[in-house]
Order: structure tokens, then sequence, then C-alpha cells
């Protein structure tokens, strides 16, 4: 078929998912049937609710509905990349240098963790660890680091390839309470101290004995440790250049639209970059595998993705930004390759920007719109907004119509919220 869009994607699923649920009845569970019904509902102003806009000039209006903020959407993985990547940015320590860092595994363990998620929660704890380790171990001293962990599945290809993209700070507090800068780190050290913490991990966390086959098998393939990719150079500071990139792991789908070169109604087409030929590979699969390689990255409801460790964690991370402030120069020297994190834009500049059309302002006259109702499907108006102060029976059948502007959803169960409009 022509004209590759998102709603390909939507298709696919509609097409397919519920034959794909018989196929494979481990799929056919609430978690994995609720995020693909959000996805298919997204847009849908009858499933999902809208907000509806009036002209006060001419009476027109407009309904702009709720999306299902799913990461598994590629409608709303755009937004979500923008805001992810403006609180990374701000989440970082002021002075404080950062390095990435991504912890892999070898392909035969893998296996573990597609049958037994729940893995995924050490795996990640494994990695802040890890990195621990070797910070002490380079500096001779206990360390208080700060790790920011995001968990991705997906390789490029999208099959099942679970490791761990990392902003570690590099360096931290030693029991003084100085701040002690690591600038080197030998690569061979941290290969073979994530070997030993993800190894260490599986053994502590699997009760089936047959794990041990393979951690022996790691052990005896892989005597150098496991490839864990240290980014060379510093990360700009205040999060620039890796804010972006980094916030795609968190929210984006196991593909993107623009991937997706094909799809006929019984097969699917699509590209992806090898990572060790660096080579544009094409692949086609039957819909229901399509369906399925893009389903296994749906993680288990209330999973966190992304996860915050020493200095950056939760309980101490305010305490921690402050006292090092006080250690730390606040301001970092520009740097005119980085990419600078903005603010997150506003809805109408984000859709101005994807159809070339402004939202808000009326189609037949020109005039602003102003937000006249908010509705749920599941409660009705939720909030209804009174657009003037008096109306006369005339001016109420000229702008709302006879049955008060709100044909075809339940009437407005809460008061009306006054909302005076400068002229009127």
């Amino acid at each position: 078929m022509d004209g590759i869009d998102k709603n390909t994607f939507k298709k696919i699923f509609y097409d397919h998912w519920d034959t794909f649920r018989q196929v494979y009845p481990r799929f056919d569970t609430p978690d994995y049937n609720e995020t693909i019904q959000k996805m298919l509902d997204c847009g849908d102003s009858e499933k999902m609710g809208f907000v509806q806009y009036r002209c006060c000039s001419c009476g027109e209006t407009h309904r702009i509905a709720f999306t299902c903020k799913s990461c598994f959407c590629l409608s709303c993985a755009k937004v979500y990349i923008d805001r992810w990547a403006d609180f990374i940015g701000r989440r970082l320590l002021p002075g404080v240098t950062y390095r990435h860092v991504v912890l892999t595994m070898p392909e035969f363990l893998r296996l573990w963790f597609f049958r037994n998620p729940t893995l995924l929660s050490p795996f990640m704890r494994a990695g802040h660890a890890c990195l621990k380790d070797v910070l002490d171990t380079c500096a001779g001293v206990k360390l208080d680091i700060g790790n920011i962990i995001v968990l991705q599945t997906a390789g490029r290809s999208g099959h099942y390839n679970p490791h761990l993209h990392i902003l570690m700070t590099a360096g931290g507090l030693n029991p003084q309470q100085q701040w002690k800068t690591i600038s080197y780190i030998p690569y061979e050290l941290m290969h073979k101290k994530w070997q030993y913490h993800l190894l260490n991990m599986l053994r502590e966390s699997i009760t089936d004995p047959v794990v041990e086959k393979d951690i022996d098998r790691a052990w005896r393939e892989y005597p150098n440790g496991f490839v864990a990719f240290l980014q060379e150079g510093d990360v700009p500071p205040r999060g620039k250049g890796l804010g972006q990139y980094l916030a795609k792991y968190v929210v984006s789908p196991p593909i993107s639209v623009r991937r997706i070169e094909s799809y006929d109604g019984q097969s699917v087409s699509y590209w992806y970059r090898d990572h060790k030929t660096g080579q544009i590979e094409h692949k086609t699969l039957p819909a229901l595998q399509f369906v399925r390689c893009m389903v296994q990255h749906i993680l288990p409801k209330g999973f966190q993705r992304i996860r915050y460790y020493g200095l950056h964690g939760n309980a101490c991370y305010k305490r921690v930004r402050e006292s090092l402030s006080e250690i730390l120069p606040a301001q970092m020297p520009d740097d005119s390759k980085g990419y600078r994190v903005l603010p997150p834009k506003p809805f109408a500049q984000r859709f101005f920007e994807s159809f070339g059309t402004e939202p808000l302002i009326c189609a037949k006259c020109g005039d602003d719109m102003v937000v006249e109702l908010i509705y749920h499907p599941k409660y009705g108006i939720v909030k209804q907004y009174k657009l003037f102060e008096e109306i006369t029976d005339e001016q109420q059948r000229q702008f709302y119509g006879s049955d008060g502007g709100i044909s075809g959803v339940q009437q407005c169960s809460q008061p009306m919220v006054q909302l005076s409009l400068p002229g009127l």
C-alpha cells in the first residue's frame, strides 16, 4: 500500500490483533490488551474524550480529541520525546560531568528475561552496582555516584535485546564529602565488572538450576567480559547533546513510522541500520510475526523504564543538588557542539508544525477560538465554560443551537465555570 503514515501501524493491529491473540495466547492478557486498545483509540473523540473550542464571533466549534499518551503509540511518541528530553536536562546536576554508558548481554542470556520480565528490575539495579564498583575501583575509595538508567528492550531490527543506557556521573562524593572526578575508566575493567555483576544477579534471582549452564557458558565464552560501551569524551553540560538522544529510549515505540516501507494486508516491510555493519538492511515479515515483534517490548503495567540511583535517587536528590552547588561551579562553559534542551512546545505550535494550520483559529471567520467544554466518555462533560455574562435566547440558538452545542455527549454534571472575555 502507498502513503505510509502513522495510521499504517494502527491498521496492522486493527487487521491482525484478534487473530494474533488466538495464535499467541501468552499475549492475551489485560496488560497487552489495554496497551493495544489505547493505541488504537488514540485520537478518537468518542472513545478518548475531547476539548471543544468555540469561536465567539460566528459560533463555529472545533473539537480536539485526547491522545492515549502511550509509549507504544507512534502519534504520541514525538511529544513525549520532547518532554522527557526537557525533564532529563533539568534533572542533571549543575556543574557535574556525565558519561554515557551502554551495558549489553550475550544473546543466549536474553531468553531468561523474555520468559520472566520481572528480572528487568534487578537487571537495572545490577547496572548501578556495576558502575559504582567500577568508579570505587578507579578512585581507590568508596564514592557516592549518581546514575540515570534507562531500559531498552528493542534491538535495531526489532528483536528482543534488553540493554541499559546510563547517564553516569564522572565521579562522586568521597567519605569526606569532597567531589572526586574520574577522568579515565579502563574498558577492560568495565567489561569484566559488568560480567560479574550481571551473572551474579542471574544466579541470585533465578531458581531454575538450568541457569547455571548458561552462567558457566558465559564465563567460558567471554573471558574478557561482556560488552559495555563507554562514550568517549564528556557529555555536554546541562544535558545538551544527550537529553533528546536518551529520552527516545524512554518513550519511543520499537519502530518509527518512517522505517515502515510497505504493508499489503499480509506482510510488513521495513528497514533498519545494522549495528555491526552500519549498512541499511531491509526486512519483510508476515503480519502476525511483525505484531509479535512489536508487542514483546510492552513492559508490565506500572514498570518504570527510567530509574534514578545514588545521588539521583528521589529520596536524596534535592539535598544533593543543594550541597553540590556549594562544591561545584553552577555555570559550565558553553559547548557549541551540544544540543540545548528546550522547554516543551505548546500544543498550538506542535499542531502547526505537523499540519500547517492554526488549531485555535476559526476556519470560518479567522478569529480566535476559546475553550468551551471538556468531555470524557466515562464522566460526561467534566467542565463547561460560560462564554458570556449575558446572552439572549436568540444568541443562544445562534451560537449553541437548540441542544446547547453539546450534541452527542452527556449533559454536564458539573456547574459551569464563568469565563469573562474582553469586549463581550
